[in-house]
């Protein structure tokens, strides 16, 4: 082999090194931004974020919207990978800005298409979904922009399981906004103590085993249903365990992240 050849392997053996390099430091600042778990009397929070690659298009957020109201945010970003990745950042940070002081979901969502679908493409999206929990009337208003709906469990409801599913679409794809204005609505739950809410982004819905099939929106609530007086870290283990366990020996496709909150008082 001749020294020019030598030379331009080493490069690209350095350039990969580097490569890798970044992308494990992108990683562990990911994960080094993921936010605490809010600490209220009368509810246990608990989440699970769990990428694919590197790089993450998932991301989960709690807002101090004011001193007793609190955000709870929920998005996925088309794609994986460093574009995903830096995507992701600018929807979780544009969602913080207008979230802040404002006691609409819709209206934050509003404000974060509006102003995030200007830099998008058209052939990224992010989905999300947004709700705000009010701990001292113990309500929990919420939007949505494609994102999986969330579950409301609790087994002294009638139904035990109920889909919280307000109409929605996903943000980037309206630019001007007015489309997004008049399909998003906004839906008020009065919650009760025993009251468990579950959400997801669909990477844990869509997990496939070795023969293809998904873990599936049925499984998930079958899991809720059995479950439906764990505590909400049991919830998000029980859970992980049960898709892990679908996946098995596979390599994870999709980022996973889920949020449950229970209400305990």
């Amino acid at each position: 082999m001749d020294a020019s050849r030598l030379k331009q392997l080493a490069t690209e053996l350095r350039h990969k090194t580097e490569m890798e390099k970044s992308m494990k430091t992108a990683r562990q600042r990911q994960l080094h931004m993921l936010p605490s778990m809010p600490k209220v009397a009368g509810y246990e929070f608990k989440s699970l974020y769990v990428p694919c690659a590197n790089v993450s298009g998932d991301f989960y957020d709690f807002i101090q919207v004011s001193d007793h109201e609190i955000g709870i945010a929920m998005g996925d970003v088309s794609g994986h990978g460093v574009e995903a990745g830096i995507i992701m950042g600018m929807a979780k940070k544009a969602l913080q800005i207008y979230a802040r002081g404002l006691s609409s979901p819709k209206e934050a969502l509003l404000l974060t298409n509006a102003d995030l679908g200007r830099d998008l493409d058209g052939q990224t999206f992010v989905s999300a979904a947004y709700g705000i929990l009010d701990t001292r009337l113990h309500v929990f208003r919420f939007a949505r922009a494609g994102n999986s709906p969330p579950y409301l469990v609790n087994q002294h409801r009638s139904p035990k399981l109920i889909e919280i599913k307000p109409n929605g679409m996903v943000i980037g794809v309206d630019k001007s906004g007015k489309a997004f204005n008049t399909v998003t609505k906004e839906e008020t739950i009065q919650l009760c103590q025993g009251d468990l809410l579950f959400q997801y982004t669909d990477g844990l819905s869509e997990a496939p085993n070795a023969k293809k099939a998904e873990f599936s929106e049925e499984r998930i609530k079958e899991i809720l249903e059995k479950n439906c007086t764990a505590s909400a870290a049991d919830i998000i283990d029980i859970m992980e365990d049960s898709v892990q366990s679908h996946i098995g020996a596979l390599e994870q496709e999709d980022d996973i992240t889920m949020i449950a909150v229970r209400v305990t008082g």
